[in-house]
């Protein structure tokens, strides 16, 4: 697969990002159990193809899953890059506390990204958070600074006092094209890579699912769906819900998929790819198999008439959604 630099920093990723959520898990998390073995082969593979960029985070099965990728990583340190993700915390003393932890469970003395999982409304705060990582760079236990899910106003603010930011990692698909307002133009301006996360929609855009019926609850708590029928959603949508858009658009791709002699999950990750603020999209692999089904995603050249079309069939979702960054409706992220 090609390399592609990681917005202003040295580090060369593929368009394919390995996605570690589900590793360490047991039964009951999110992604249910995972083999320490399975996640060996896994991560073994993915260096070897080239897949070397893998992505997790203080909160992924508390903690579990950056335990598993480091020994996973066990002797191979030196080919990989790893980013994480921290929390927001109340004190300096507990963000570089907390950090050297995540270090342990890594098995590293530095990690190549950290970044602030999700902003804060607080704004005293969500500067001083960017003002402790900051320091954790400048002290040499993180090699760049990242940010996930930060909108324009919060990027701004690390500019403000000085933090360079390489990478923000954002919530983008074919059903979610919001950043495509203000988020991707100011990454694109202040040369900041995007990673994008849920390109699948956790398994929606690969064309499993029929009806809106058979979506799993917890796959359905983005405002793209119904939040009435939904327990998990703790409060209704601020948008219309948008679910024959959804399904209009998932038969869509399955039709452009064969077109594209792709699956319907390749075409959407490919297309994903294709755009210009995205450098890597996250994606999970719970095995060999699917590791060299997303890489074939990843070295995928697409017809610009299928582009278009895809463009097209995902437009009325946007057009409902509008700058809706947050996914979730929560409205975390400014």
């Amino acid at each position: 697969m090609e390399k592609r630099k990681l917005g202003s920093s040295d580090i060369l990723v593929t368009p394919i990002t390995i996605g570690c959520w589900s590793f360490g898990g047991e039964e009951g998390d999110y992604w249910g159990a995972q083999d320490q073995r399975a996640v060996e082969r896994l991560v073994h593979a993915a260096i070897d193809s080239g897949a070397d960029y893998f992505d997790t985070a203080y909160m992924y099965n508390d903690g579990r899953s950056e335990s598993s990728l480091g020994a996973a990583l066990k002797g191979k340190r030196n080919q990989a890059a790893i980013c994480t993700k921290t929390p927001i915390w109340k004190t300096r003393e507990q963000f570089m506390e907390e950090l050297e932890k995540s270090l342990k469970r890594l098995g590293v003395d530095d990690v190549d990204v950290l970044m602030i999982h999700w902003p804060t409304r607080d704004e005293e705060l969500m500067r001083a958070n960017l003002t402790y990582l900051k320091e954790a760079c400048e002290k040499g236990y993180v090699r760049h600074a990242g940010v996930s899910n930060f909108g324009v106003g919060t990027m701004g603010m690390a500019a403000e006092i000085g933090l360079s930011i390489i990478a923000n990692e954002f919530a983008y698909s074919l059903m979610c094209r919001a950043t495509e307002y203000e988020v991707a133009p100011y990454c694109i301006e202040h040369n900041i890579g995007i990673t994008s996360y849920m390109s699948l929609m956790q398994g929606i855009l690969t064309g499993k699912y029929s009806s809106i019926d058979e979506i799993p609850p917890r796959r359905r708590r983005t405002v793209h769906f119904d939040g009435e029928k939904n327990p998990m959603v703790n409060k209704a949508h601020k948008v219309p819900h948008s679910e024959a858009e959804v399904l209009d658009l998932v038969e869509k791709l399955k039709a452009l998929a064969k077109e594209a002699e792709l699956s319907p999950g390749q075409l959407a990750l490919a297309w994903c790819l294709v755009k210009p603020a995205i450098t890597t999209a996250i994606v999970g692999c719970r095995d060999e198999a699917q590791l060299y089904d997303n890489i074939k995603a990843g070295e995928a050249k697409l017809d610009a008439g299928i582009i278009a079309a895809l463009d097209e069939a995902s437009q009325p979702i946007l057009d409902k959604i509008g700058n809706i960054v947050d996914i979730f409706g929560n409205d975390r992220i400014w």
